[in-house]
């Protein structure tokens, strides 16, 4: 059937931070099919066409676009599936949720002994390290229980008392993460891996690296809202809404590509106490939300980078985020600060609401 495509495409639910956009004059003569089993949209046009699909996965929505000349829309098709079907199979590997999985084998055996993990774990580990070191424990992967504490206060509209959230402390600490070989090891009894502030962006780096390898370079893959964005939209450009995260307004917009995009924000799970607002993102290093932004939007080279730097930089605050993305290369961000104010790298520009890297 035939249907208008809408200005604003948005992804998923939840506290998504980037909105695809469809591009102006997009012929409203567009065939989409629209079937709701995980199976792909096809948008078409004479030089090619989107096709699309979409499952529930890693407690999020992932969906996978990709831009598809004329005669490869089946391939195409046929990619996207075998990507999800490897998101899934990627899920039951490091999810602390998925009881067989190598995080809650190791997460079960905190304290005692070493526990075989596979490569995925591994590497994962490893990308997780480097950041925690380079934030100086801002992004921590063993916070875990921290995570835990304030969900439970959240659900109870309290705040968690200062003895509690030092006991906690006591369970956390990337140092206390041991790697013997192919295991691992959590030193203290009760640590906990939560790679909820990277996994998605991992596994959306593993998901465009098997869209590569089967000859595909235009496409976006979305992780309930962290980005890979790879090629065009045929003659156009991949077009994106970056949120904002006090009105239902978008704060910018922006056309990157070859790049990825993630966002953390405090505009979807936060808890109201004593007339403070408490963000559900901890400081991992005093055990307490941090507060001093809104929402921080980071532009990396990979989905696990920009993933846990902007929980790393919303921790950090913009003073020390800013301060640390300036030392790196390819990467920038985008602070939207508690009092509505913004700040962002030297290597981007806001001019109205067009969000652009310099030249």
């Amino acid at each position: 059937m035939s249907v208008e495509i809408p200005a604003f495409y948005r992804i998923g639910v939840g506290a998504i931070g980037v909105v695809l956009i469809a591009i102006a004059g997009y012929s409203a003569r567009n065939t989409q099919i629209a079937v709701s089993d995980g199976e792909s949209d096809a948008l078409e046009s004479a030089s090619g066409g989107v096709i699309e699909a979409m499952r529930p996965l890693m407690g999020s929505h992932f969906s996978v676009r990709v831009w598809a000349t004329p005669g490869r829309e089946p391939a195409a098709a046929e990619t996207i599936n075998q990507v999800l079907d490897g998101v899934a199979e990627l899920e039951e590997q490091i999810s602390g949720w998925k009881p067989n999985s190598d995080t809650a084998r190791v997460n079960a055996s905190a304290g005692g002994v070493a526990v075989p993990v596979g490569t995925e774990l591994r590497d994962l580990l490893a990308i997780s390290e480097r950041w925690a070191r380079s934030t100086d424990g801002a992004f921590d992967v063993t916070a875990g229980p921290l995570t835990d504490l304030w969900r439970a206060a959240r659900s109870h509209d309290v705040l968690p008392s200062d003895e509690a959230v030092q006991g906690v402390l006591e369970r956390i600490g990337y140092e206390k993460i041991e790697l013997h070989g192919d295991s691992v090891r959590l030193r203290v009894p009760g640590m906990k891996l939560d790679f909820g502030s990277i996994g998605k962006g991992f596994a959306a780096d593993r998901a465009a690296m098997l869209l590569r390898g089967k000859g595909f370079s235009d496409f976006i893959v979305d992780a309930g809202g962290d980005l890979v964005v790879s090629g065009r939209r045929g003659d156009a450009h991949w077009s994106l809404g970056i949120r904002h995260p006090r009105s239902p307004r978008l704060l910018a917009t922006a056309r990157f590509t070859d790049c990825a995009i993630a966002t953390s924000g405090d505009y979807e799970q936060y808890l109201v106490a004593d007339g403070n607002r408490y963000s559900h993102i901890i400081d991992p290093r005093t055990g307490w939300p941090a507060r001093s932004v809104s929402s921080v939007v980071v532009i990396a080279r990979t989905g696990a980078d920009a993933d846990a730097l902007a929980t790393g930089l919303f921790v950090l605050g913009p003073e020390a985020g800013l301060e640390l993305v300036e030392k790196m290369s390819s990467v920038e961000a985008l602070f939207t600060l508690q009092g509505g104010g913004v700040r962002h790298s030297a290597g981007l520009s806001l001019q109205g609401d067009l969000l652009e890297l310099r030249k």
